[in-house]
């Protein structure tokens, strides 16, 4: 039994934080082999502020929905340094995740150093590796491993000086994520937030040019932070129904119910970290969903394009694998069956939980 702290800004909140759809499915799946984890997140945390604000019964509605995930919030403004003694004491291995204070970051890889407990830093973004002063902020060379979410991301550690570096691909939570027996209601769908503009050019030309072109589709878009004047066009020009945040329990329905699922990449994961598919690929593929992708590169070899999800790459493309799809149940369900196999075969929080294990058991990957 290996006793597992999670640093993480919120395993309670989804709002504009897919991180956290990641998290609940591996504490689960740690827990199902007798591995204790609790999750600590700092109580004003950026995700749950937002969230709260829309939800206020947010922390109430994760206990009703995770009632087997263990958490606890802290404050900064607390006795800190006992607080964080407290639990690195409690905890045989840490794991700490880049979003998260730099103070709390850099105290815990020196806790843990002066214990001699194995502490891992979990990087799921490129803001460390890009930013010379921030990194150099955090004191990650106390840390016993960098476990990096793409094999681009894991290369810009090595050169970086950091040898015990580690892959751990983000997986589909199967706990949650299955194919539901409901009626078709949606031609097209999306499921993701807008963004800092880094995939508004896309989500133009792939999702809103392409779907005037098609009026006798029902389109729905979901996810927060889309601007005022891009939700006036949706609801008027485009009749796109905009459904907001969902609650990221709920999104197999959503998936399940839609005929096409849309997959639109951020820019900087595809410029900047090839290699890297966000958790909706994993997710909408558990669904069974016929996914439609815009390209990109899976250096990993995770998916087979064309088997697994298809590969819009222009948007006369996607006007065309649209309206296939759409009008072929049997196409889409071959694809949507591939997709879901691949993902029960090599991409389930059950498979991410034994590579975690055996990093930290052998402090190394494990063999392919």
């Amino acid at each position: 039994m290996t006793r597992f702290g999670f640093f993480y800004q919120s395993v309670i909140s989804d709002w504009n934080h897919g991180n956290a759809h990641f998290l609940r499915g591996l504490m689960r799946a740690l827990q199902s082999r007798g591995h204790p984890v609790v999750c600590y997140e700092q109580v004003d945390n950026w995700s749950l502020s937002n969230l709260l604000r829309l939800r206020p019964t947010a922390v109430g509605d994760f206990v009703d929905r995770f009632p087997d995930l263990k958490f606890e919030r802290y404050s900064l403004d607390a006795d800190l340094e006992s607080w964080l003694r407290g639990r690195v004491a409690d905890a045989d291995v840490c794991v700490v995740h880049e979003w998260n204070d730099a103070s709390v970051i850099r105290r815990l890889g020196q806790l843990c150093r002066e214990t001699g407990k194995p502490a891992y830093f979990h990087d799921t973004h490129y803001r460390v590796v890009l930013d010379v002063e921030y990194r150099s902020s955090l004191g990650l060379e106390a840390y016993t491993g960098i476990l990096a979410f793409s094999p681009s991301l894991a290369e810009r550690y090595r050169l970086l000086g950091f040898d015990r570096v580690s892959v751990l691909h983000e997986a589909a939570d199967v706990t949650v994520f299955s194919p539901l027996d409901v009626p078709k209601v949606t031609d097209v769908v999306f499921v993701g937030n807008y963004g800092d503009g880094d995939r508004s050019a896309e989500l133009e030309d792939y999702v809103f040019t392409p779907r005037l072109s098609m009026p006798d589709l029902t389109y729905a878009v979901y996810g927060v932070r889309y601007p005022e004047k891009v939700l006036a066009r949706l609801n008027n020009g485009l009749d796109i129904d905009y459904g907001g945040w969902v609650p990221n329990v709920l999104v197999p329905s959503i998936y399940s119910a839609a005929r096409v699922v849309l997959h639109i990449p951020r820019r900087q994961y595809v410029e900047l970290l090839p290699g890297t598919p966000t958790i909706r690929v994993f997710e909408a593929l558990a669904s069974g969903a016929c996914l439609i992708s815009l390209p990109w590169d899976d250096t990993d070899d995770l998916f087979e394009a064309g088997a697994d999800y298809a590969v819009a790459r222009s948007p006369d493309e996607m006007r065309e694998l649209i309206r296939r799809f759409c009008s072929d149940d049997a196409l889409r369900t071959a694809l949507g069956g591939h997709g879901r196999q691949t993902i029960l075969e090599r991409h389930t929080c059950d498979h991410r939980a034994e590579q975690l294990l055996h990093i930290v058991g052998n402090g190394q990957d494990p063999p392919k």
